[in-house]
């Protein structure tokens, strides 16, 4: 009987031990789920406090330098000048009307320095209307622009401009195809030292005259595109 009871007395402590055990386990898979729910509660929390403002660019007081022809040249509602009111960049402006991206090209060198942070790049609707300057020769005029920018840490961008056979009511049969063909170009090549913004959100309602020579709407629309595009922080 002795023998019996010792042995009823180990099974017991050994029930009782598994037990314990059991629960010890038990509690600590609970602990690892609390804490895997605190720390993924934490990571929502901290994903849902980051505004999207604070991955603004800010480029209040940079100096901006705009080269282009007529499209650009529109000083008192121009997207330029729009673009400098909203942002609170420094306007510099180089564009006349009636410019080709040759005449661009020789006013990056005079007017590019390394005191410029930006340089907006516009052209080509001159050259595609004449029938002397092609596609790949603009673009390559284009291209320079831009590695003058590379060389001085300017940060460049390239305009497409507005769509042509949206946008242009000409008698010129060429002009069309030829503008569409440098746009393609300015999308699809490698533009060493710069970066293409397609800025084909203007409609014809947006236009003044046959070639499109906008309206302040159309201004407008392309500096929102470009803000957009490069979220640049704005001011008003």
């Amino acid at each position: 009987m002795k023998f019996f009871s010792e042995e009823i007395k180990l099974l017991s402590v050994y029930i009782l031990v598994l037990f314990v055990m059991i629960q010890l386990s038990l509690m600590n898979g609970q602990s690892k789920n609390s804490t895997s729910s605190v720390q993924i509660d934490t990571m929502v929390k901290k994903d849902t406090v980051v505004k999207v403002e604070d991955t603004l660019i800010d480029v209040k007081d940079n100096v901006v330098l705009f080269i282009g022809d007529s499209h650009t040249a529109n000083e008192q509602s121009g997207w330029q000048r729009v673009l400098c009111n909203k942002t609170g960049m420094k306007y510099n402006n180089a564009s006349v009307g009636g410019k080709t991206t040759y005449w661009m090209l020789e006013m990056g060198v005079y007017k590019l320095n390394n005191k410029i942070d930006y340089c907006f790049v516009y052209g080509g609707a001159n050259d595609m209307y004449s029938s002397h300057i092609t596609p790949t020769e603009a673009l390559n005029n284009i291209k320079g622009i831009a590695r003058m920018c590379e060389g001085l840490g300017i940060k460049c961008y390239v305009l497409t401009g507005f769509d042509p056979r949206k946008c242009t009511r000409t008698q010129n049969p060429n002009y069309v195809p030829r503008y569409e063909k440098l746009q393609e170009l300015i999308l699809t090549e490698y533009l060493e030292g710069a970066t293409p913004i397609d800025v084909r959100v203007v409609d014809r309602k947006d236009c003044w005259d046959n070639l499109c020579h906008m309206s302040p709407a159309g201004h407008k629309k392309i500096a929102e595109k470009i803000i957009k595009d490069l979220k640049l922080k704005t001011i008003n």
